[in-house]
């Protein structure tokens, strides 16, 4: 009898371009490697190049986002790239080269606003691309309602990388911001801290703000997890964040009434960390 290899087999449909139809019982215990839950409706995939650590173009034109992950930016018009950039686009590169099959996994939001196509990606072994890299200290695990399927274990990896000190977790220019700090050069993606100056809410909506600088929009579920904790109690509380950080073009009014200069919209609690003292 003849036995095949899943690689070779599903090489065969590739090169004679028959449809492949794989369901979740294929992965079984194959994306242990990765600690990531297999993907539940993979589609096969080819990739025609890599634009840097968290951005591929798929061989039918599609240009990917991988969910989970957010690493150093390349540079543009001009500017240097972020330290680690080149190394994270190399390393995509390297974990995906002559690899067959390679698998994307939709997210339950399968789109941004800019098109890309958001989605996991899932290497020959059953490895998850995204957790391959945060184990390196590639990159930040970053949680966004709704596409939460490799949360934990993408969480996990990045504190393998952050316990080693591993890539981002050793260099200077990825040590949080204090918000104190903010001015009008500031922006993008970043780990931010600073202390609770007012927590409330607006137009029903709770929110946080840190040293009167950087204004905190929170989804309710997320004030009810940290609250436990009265608004008063959370006052004076040094609190990380991480998300991309937006300089607000304000009007006199808005600034009359008090509206903070910086934003990080906190869409999920991973995002959000109550500080211990040695934070």
């Amino acid at each position: 009898m003849l036995y095949l290899s899943k690689a070779l087999i599903i090489s065969a449909f590739v090169v004679f371009g028959l449809p492949v139809f794989i369901g979740p019982a294929f992965f079984d215990g194959y994306a242990s490697a990765s600690g990531c839950p297999s993907p539940s409706n993979p589609q096969l995939i080819t990739i025609r190049d890599v634009y840097d650590g968290d951005t591929l173009l798929l061989q039918d034109g599609r240009k990917v986002r991988l969910i989970g992950i957010n690493t150093p930016e390349k540079g543009r018009d001009g500017q240097p790239d972020e330290p680690l950039a080149q190394q994270a686009t190399a390393a995509v590169r390297l974990l995906v080269k002559d690899q067959t099959p390679l698998w994307l996994q939709l997210g339950r939001q399968p789109s941004d606003r800019y098109g890309r196509t958001l989605a996991h990606i899932f290497l020959a072994d059953g490895r998850s691309l995204e957790a391959e890299l945060l184990k390196q200290g590639l990159g930040f695990a970053i949680s966004i309602s709704p596409n939460l399927a490799l949360r934990d274990c993408l969480n996990e990896a990045e504190r393998v990388a952050r316990k080693a000190e591993l890539g981002v977790w050793s260099e200077p220019q990825y040590q949080p911001i204090h918000a104190s700090t903010l001015n009008h050069r500031s922006g993008g993606f970043g780990r931010y801290q600073g202390e609770v100056s007012r927590a409330g809410l607006r137009a029903r909506s709770p929110y946080l703000e840190l040293n009167d600088k950087l204004y905190l929009p929170l989804p309710a579920e997320l004030l009810q997890q940290l609250t436990q904790i009265s608004s008063d109690d959370l006052l004076g509380r040094k609190i990380e964040v991480r998300g991309w950080l937006i300089a607000r073009e304000l009007s006199k009014s808005q600034k009359s009434r008090g509206f903070l200069p910086f934003m990080i919209k906190i869409n999920h609690i991973d995002n959000l960390t109550l500080c211990s003292p040695d934070c």
